[in-house]
């Protein structure tokens, strides 16, 4: 790997963070558009650089994730049993959105992601927001949620 190369990714982690943490968005919506302009730039094939690009996404997320969650944890900003009661359907969700995945097209993922991009912002520019609510849903609705 070239110095290049090398530079371009920790701009590129540098800047998701950044803007991960000033616009309160998940990483992977914008970690994901700036490896593929990366893959791009090195010549990945097309049909596999949307699959490299959310896989290698979704492992850079998981460090900061575990970072994240042990400093809210240390102040006592986990709910660990709805940690625990989410977390089947979560894995359940991973597994059936991996599986999905593995079998649609670069193409098909490069549109639904554009997609759902688009709905996220439209959602961000309208301010629109879930209603509020003081009760947490019951076990069923937990294991839906992944």
């Amino acid at each position: 790997m070239t110095v290049e190369i090398m530079v371009m990714y920790a701009v590129v982690g540098l800047i998701a963070g950044v803007l991960a943490g000033l616009l309160g968005v998940g990483g992977g919506i914008i970690i994901v558009p700036m490896l593929v302009f990366c893959f791009v730039r090195q010549g990945v094939q097309p049909e596999v650089m949307m699959h490299l690009a959310l896989g290698t996404s979704l492992a850079s997320i998981m460090f900061t994730s575990i970072s994240s969650c042990l400093a809210h944890h240390r102040r006592g900003a986990v709910l660990w049993d709805i940690v625990r009661r989410i977390t089947p359907g979560i894995l359940l969700g991973t597994f059936l959105g991996t599986f999905v995945a593995s079998r649609l097209s670069t193409d098909f993922l490069r549109v639904f992601f554009c997609v759902f991009l688009y709905v996220i912002a439209t959602q961000m520019l309208l301010n629109k927001k879930p209603n509020p609510s003081r009760e947490l849903p019951g076990a069923g609705g937990m294991f839906g949620v992944g």
